[in-house]
């Protein structure tokens, strides 16, 4: 697969922008342990988002039921799910056990994105894009962060479940809400 030559090739700028950081970030979380769930998430985004890319479209179309590219997730929705979410929860988690909620929340979330990408790959019959990062690194990233984190003293196990929880929540609620979303539209 080519790598792609234009913003539309990604439906946005910041796909650029995490497969350009996902090498050095990961190379950093080598050193530095909080760095991890971060390098992770940007070499799962890279895959589905930069190369081989093409996530947008074929999950809008295959697993939403969309007929268009960009609808229900469109270039907006993507960069604030991504970036905000995604990038603003894994920094929390760098705070280590300060943030408990925050950090469970993001690994039980990589925990249902990555049973996504399995569970759409087997639908499929083929790779999805976000299958191998799903499985290679957002996954042991989530087990071994909630791990820490339940064993961890200083980090409160009602703050622990709190996030757990939510992040479940997360999971399951946001492709309900995104065929919602599809259905208003449409």
């Amino acid at each position: 697969m080519p790598l792609p030559r234009s913003v539309d090739d990604t439906h946005g700028r910041w796909p650029w922008l995490a497969a350009g950081a996902a090498g050095p970030v990961t190379a950093l979380a080598v050193r530095h342990p909080a760095g991890r769930p971060l390098a992770a998430l940007l070499l799962h985004q890279t895959e589905e988002w930069f190369w081989p890319g093409g996530f947008l479209p074929r999950f809008n179309r295959q697993v939403l039921g969309s007929t268009e590219d960009e609808e229900p997730i469109d270039r907006r929705l993507g960069l604030f799910i991504n970036v905000a979410f995604g990038w603003g929860l894994s920094a929390a988690a760098a705070a280590g056990p300060r943030a408990a909620a925050p950090a469970a929340l993001l690994y039980v979330s990589h925990l249902g994105n990555a049973a996504l990408h399995v569970g759409w790959s087997l639908r499929a019959r083929r790779y999805e894009p976000g299958l191998v990062t799903g499985l290679a690194t957002l996954t042991p990233a989530a087990v071994v962060g909630l791990r820490a984190l339940w064993t961890d003293p200083a980090a409160s196990r009602r703050s622990v479940v709190a996030g757990a929880v939510a992040g479940a929540a997360f999971s399951v609620a946001l492709p309900a809400l995104l065929k919602r979303r599809l259905r208003r539209v449409t």
